[in-house]
């Protein structure tokens, strides 16, 4: 029993109406409100309060519905926003809106479930915020956009609300991701592809192996630099986007880079970091439907 428990429980100020039928305690303090009003929002609540208790006096103020991990303050703006009462001075919308989806997901209300999630939409949220979110109410289509921001986070800026908020389990698996990525990048960076692409029909040999300097050098100071660079890097599904827009190296020709960008397309090797991402999504989302 916590401390809230062992106090002497008070009515709350506005949300006690003197002619509720139904009290629910949330910390230390008493609602007293209209069942018909919730159970209009929520049939799974009428189907949940419909179901014997062995106590005659169940939901009185001498046994009320004791309201587990929903505080005071949360139920109070879900009330606020059932009830439509402005008197209680609004708090920041996310925490309103978290409120509104703490309590409906608890009942399964689903009208109020979209209302707080179209509204937390619109808002600006850390992505690892956004995780979390979903993960404690069952949001799977946060999921990948989510995930899609904090792969290019660098762990060791992340602070401690943010690695609390993605939790140890998904920490781990996007750590071990950005590893296997960091490591692809590396890989890529080093070595230089498509170097055995054959001579074009308008390309000499003797042209073509000055070509394979050329692109050499282009690859070392255009994009292995943007691959690697430390705080900006270039998602590899961007390399071959960057070789198509960036100037014609000097002793290369159209026909060879052409034929090298195909050779790039056909290895399909540019796509790994996404196939990691996305392993990275089935993993976290089936982790959460697992919870």
């Amino acid at each position: 029993m916590d401390a809230n428990q062992r106090l002497a429980p008070h009515r709350h100020s506005e949300f006690w109406f003197g002619d509720g039928n139904i009290v629910f305690r949330a910390s230390n303090t008493l609602f007293c409100v209209h069942r018909g009003v919730l159970v209009r929002h929520s049939p799974a609540l009428e189907a949940i309060l419909a179901m014997p208790s062995g106590y005659d006096t169940d939901g009185t103020e001498q046994l009320p519905i004791v309201l587990h991990q929903i505080s005071e303050e949360d139920f109070t703006y879900f009330l606020n926003w059932v009830y439509h009462i402005s008197s209680v001075p609004p708090p920041p919308e996310e925490q309103l809106l978290v409120a509104i989806l703490k309590v409906s997901h608890l009942w399964m209300i689903s009208n109020s479930i979209k209302f707080a999630i179209d509204g937390l939409e619109n808002l600006t949220l850390q992505p690892t915020r956004r995780l979390e979110l979903a993960r404690l109410y069952s949001i799977p289509q946060w999921i990948a956009p989510a995930i899609h921001e904090i792969i290019p986070m660098s762990l060791v800026n992340t602070t401690d609300t943010e690695a609390a908020q993605m939790g140890f389990k998904v920490y781990t698996i996007i750590a071990r991701a950005k590893e296997v990525i960091e490591r692809e990048r590396r890989a890529l960076a080093a070595y230089p592809p498509s170097l055995l692409v054959s001579p074009s029909f308008s390309c000499s040999a003797r042209s073509h192996s000055r070509w394979k300097e050329a692109w050499s050098g282009f690859w070392w100071k255009k994009v292995a630099r943007a691959i690697l660079h430390p705080t900006n890097p270039l998602p590899l599904t961007q390399t071959l986007q960057l070789i198509i827009e960036a100037p014609l190296p000097d002793g290369m020709n159209i026909a060879c880079r052409q034929a090298m960008i195909d050779a790039m397309i056909e290895l399909d090797g540019l796509e790994v970091e996404e196939r990691i991402i996305e392993g990275v999504i089935r993993a976290v989302t089936s982790y959460f439907s697992s919870l």
